[in-house]
């Protein structure tokens, strides 16, 4: 499925997007946003989501704003209007105003992600995060979001059990948590075996909207389940799980296949 970059406004500076649009009317808006360092076009390759834009989705991947490395990463604070703007430009541009908005990302994405999904003022129905589940940004949450979070035990860069830097400082269970008491449920959530090295650790039934779901894979690094990547990002970053699909999953939440 091709992708179109566009362009928008914000506070008067020109910010890009890649965009895969579906040819009849909207079922739906997904947002999937890469991880730092990374861009929109190693996002859509990494996240596998283009192609939902044949299932009736708009799919966006958007640039964040600050340059890192060979590409850019996101302001958990700036970030937020652009997201908004992002939000009501793929409306506008698709007549897709009353059709559910979904937001994803790996890592630092996924960080972002979290961000928005709590505080900004578009209404999300689903949050997919992918190596990044944070905390929401208020302690409960005006309507419910369903989220759907994967994280590899030995992800080295954004540790499973939390790490020593201010932005990674919680575990990513005390992140499930929370975000399970922002949606009115328990935190404590019922444990799974799916396989011998993934968990599905569920927090309220899975047709709840705030419902909180969260596979652990084990063993799994910085990665995105589902997803194959080259001999070299995979001595960098880790071990792949093939026991669950990220992409399949969030679509499914939000109502896909």
């Amino acid at each position: 499925m091709p992708v179109a970059p566009h362009t928008i406004e914000v506070g008067g500076t020109r910010r890009q997007l890649l965009v895969a649009a579906p040819t009849g009317a909207p079922t739906a808006i997904l947002l999937s946003m890469h991880g730092s360092g990374s861009t929109p076009e190693r996002q859509v390759r990494l996240s596998r989501m283009a192609p939902l834009a044949e299932q009736g989705a708009v799919v966006a991947f958007p640039q964040g704003a600050t340059p890192l490395r060979a590409g850019w990463e996101w302001d958990l604070h700036d970030d937020l209007a652009f997201l908004d703007a992002v939000v009501d430009y793929l409306r506008d541009t698709f007549a897709a105003t009353a059709v559910a908005l979904c937001v994803s990302g790996m890592s630092g994405g996924a960080r972002m992600a979290s961000r928005f999904s709590s505080s900004g003022r578009s209404q999300v129905r689903v949050l997919g995060a992918v190596a990044g589940l944070r905390t929401p940004a208020v302690d409960r949450l005006d309507h419910p979001v369903r989220v759907v979070a994967f994280h590899g035990t030995r992800d080295r860069i954004n540790p499973y059990g939390g790490g020593p830097t201010a932005r990674w400082s919680e575990s990513v269970l005390d992140a499930a948590s929370a975000w399970a008491l922002a949606n009115g449920h328990s935190p404590e959530p019922v444990r799974t075996e799916l396989t011998p090295s993934l968990a599905r650790l569920s927090y309220a039934p899975p047709d709840d909207p705030g419902a909180v779901t969260l596979f652990v894979c084990d063993g799994a690094g910085h990665t995105w389940p589902g997803t194959r990547l080259t001999l070299m990002l995979r001595l960098i970053l880790g071990k792949v799980s093939y026991d669950v699909d990220a992409t399949a999953e969030i679509w499914r939440a939000l109502g896909g296949a």
